[in-house]
């Protein structure tokens, strides 16, 4: 105490004034420094959402970088390479080194269990889908250099809008996954580079019967995780009763292809508000009616802005989500990734 009142009053009235004024600067400058220091804490975070059971918001999260998924329209593996080299050389420049999450989709399958047709009406067969996937992890793993801590999530994807929906079809997908994963072991890219398989799964495409088929023997096949990244059409967006949706889907069947089943994992279609409603009300479904592991864990949101500029931005769909999710303890959650759907060529 007596070091302090020598600090503020001196020996002098002189020196009383001089260190009065020091003293009523630096506490006239605390409120700025606080302020500042606040906003620059809020420019890193996203919002924090009104919760309607009237408790206290949880803490924002930071939205991840997006990364871009692609509709392939090419079997150039040369085209692949360059594309993966460029997500690890995003990767590698982070601080710190960060993952990411891509998914290649390769459009319908065929019926004959030969390949798919892709978005631009050209066939790619299951050996050329293998090479084009085995390229793009092979330019990641190459161009993320001296860092050897980021990792690749690549999900191999198909739709249920085709003709090989089915078990069969689940099968030949599943075995595609797990060449792309041998061959990954082989090379020494599997430390970097997880492969999985991918599904855009609408309701409005095809049956529950079908869907369900297909995913189930998907999973017989691989132990890896089948992504849906699909739609959620025609389900309530204030209901989580086991609810009907479209084309006699209901939230049952929605939340069984997209968490449920043993390989199941969720990276939905947040391409409006309404989008988001609907699969934080499929959580709330399996919380509140699958058991203590019903709650979906999502990886993200995935949007297709610009391309088609109807659809959320990256940041839209990320908020969007992340408030519905949080609007409640009961599936209340943080997500690793968000991604972004563009056309490869």
């Amino acid at each position: 105490m007596w070091q302090w009142r020598r600090l503020v009053f001196g020996r002098s009235s002189a020196g009383f004034v001089v260190r009065l004024l020091l003293l009523l600067a630096i506490l006239s400058a605390v409120p700025i420094a606080r302020a500042r220091a606040a906003q620059a804490a809020t420019a890193w975070t996203i919002f924090l959402p009104f919760l309607a059971n009237g408790g206290s918001p949880p803490v924002s999260q930071v939205m991840p970088p997006t990364n871009w998924s692609y509709y392939i329209t090419t079997t150039d593996p040369n085209v692949a390479y360059s594309l993966g080299c460029n997500q690890g050389t995003f990767d590698a420049s982070q601080s710190p080194p960060t993952n990411s999450l891509v998914v290649l989709d390769f459009g319908g399958q065929l019926g004959d269990g030969s390949g798919t047709l892709m978005i631009n009406g050209l066939d790619a067969s299951n050996a050329q889908i293998e090479a084009v996937a085995e390229a793009f992890g092979h330019g990641y793993w190459y161009c993320t250099g001296h860092d050897l801590t980021s990792k690749l999530s690549l999900a191999l994807g198909t739709n249920n809008s085709y003709f090989d929906v089915s078990w069969s079809g689940g099968t030949t997908w599943a075995q595609n996954v797990q060449a792309v994963v041998a061959y990954n072991q082989a090379n020494g890219y599997n430390s970097q580079v997880i492969t999985d398989g991918g599904n855009d799964i609408e309701p409005d495409w095809d049956t529950t019967v079908d869907s369900e088929a297909w995913v189930n023997g998907f999973a017989a096949t691989s132990s890896t995780f089948s992504v849906d990244y699909g739609s959620a059409d025609g389900c309530p967006t204030d209901s989580s009763a086991n609810a009907p949706c479209s084309n006699g889907w209901t939230q049952y069947d929605v939340w069984y292809v997209s968490w449920g089943a043993t390989s199941a994992q969720a990276l939905p279609e947040i391409y409006s508000s309404t989008d988001a409603q609907q699969w934080a009300m499929l959580s709330l479904y399996g919380a509140e009616y699958r058991g203590s592991t019903g709650k979906i864990s999502f990886m993200g949101p995935v949007d297709t802005y610009p391309s088609w500029n109807t659809s959320n931005t990256p940041l839209q769909a990320w908020q969007q989500l992340w408030s519905d999710l949080n609007r409640t303890a009961a599936t209340a959650e943080n997500m690793p990734f968000s991604a972004e759907m563009h056309n490869e060529t």
